[in-house]
């Protein structure tokens, strides 16, 4: 049997135990998480830790007591961070980064605070304060959901839902941001686009089309027959300068997604225009158009 001396194995066993400890150390119970969204030119991002049922069926009410003060998190509390003011289940949020916390309610319902504050452990609770947003959210009943989870579930042209989902239960914060572009133009200013259009593309067997272009409750509309997508038959065109404009599909009454890809150039005056290019990405020219 080889006997090796100590004085030479000591530096090994302690090199072992060095490389070891950070691997334990990094092991938590609730993992860190976040997820983010960009809406318009917003971004939001939910920073949060992410705790496990384990088995427990009775969350809320037993694990959380009901009226409790609680992130939907663990440890540090969960913040919600906004790049731009948006508008919070219609309360208005300044731009900046906020702790996030929920009073779990057994009848009615709860209440959602967003505090200034966003470096709170999880046993912080914040005080009431003038500076605090808060307003009541009904929570729904969901599938069982092991690992709590923050997620979009929807994202708009206009805004996004927002989700905290743990246990059986669901709390949908629904998101409106303010937009980068204006769908309202003046009469004065709309009536020298207003016409029908005979638009011929660029491919190598060219296609025409008609373009008409109206007014309508204070903004300006574009219909396109044949349309090369049933969803561009009938398109609001918005001003981003003079006689530019994007194409934006209408759906359901909001706006449902900017083709910022894609852009008309109107030709002509200020009293009336002769026709439009419709160009893409990089200036590229996609067809012409000649007002009838």
């Amino acid at each position: 049997m080889t006997v090796f001396p100590m004085g030479r194995l000591l530096p090994f066993v302690i090199l072992c135990v060095i490389v070891s400890v950070p691997a334990y150390a990094q092991v938590r119970a609730s993992e860190r998480a976040s997820v983010t969204q960009t809406v318009d030119g917003t971004k939001i991002t939910v920073d949060y830790a992410r705790p496990r049922a384990r088995g427990r069926r009775d969350l809320f009410g037993g694990e959380i007591k009901w009226n409790e003060v609680w992130t939907p998190g663990a440890n540090m509390a969960t913040t919600l961070e906004v790049s731009k003011d948006i508008e919070l289940d219609g309360h208005h949020v300044p731009q900046g980064k906020y702790s996030v916390w929920m009073q779990v309610k057994e009848h009615g319902d709860w209440i959602v605070v967003l505090d200034t504050n966003p470096k709170l452990f999880h046993m912080a609770h914040p005080k009431p304060d003038s500076s605090q947003i808060r307003y009541n959210i009904t929570s729904e009943r969901s599938d069982q959901t092991e690992t709590l989870t923050w997620a979009f579930d929807e994202v708009r042209a206009d805004g996004a839902t927002l989700s905290m989902q743990w246990g059986r239960v669901r709390v949908p914060l629904r998101i409106t941001v303010h937009p980068s572009h204006s769908i309202a133009l003046a009469a004065d200013s709309a009536r020298r686009y207003i016409g029908t259009y005979t638009m011929t593309d660029t491919d190598s067997v060219p296609q025409v089309t008609s373009y008409r272009v109206s007014y309508d409750k204070g903004s300006l509309w574009a219909d396109w027959d044949p349309a090369p997508d049933p969803m561009m038959g009938h398109m609001l065109l918005i001003r981003i300068s003079d006689g530019w404009f994007m194409p934006a599909i209408w759906q359901d009454g909001s706006l449902y997604d900017v083709m910022e890809e894609m852009v008309l150039e109107f030709k002509g005056d200020s009293v009336g225009a002769t026709g439009f290019d419709l160009r893409g990405d990089g200036d590229e020219l996609w067809a012409t158009a000649v007002r009838k």
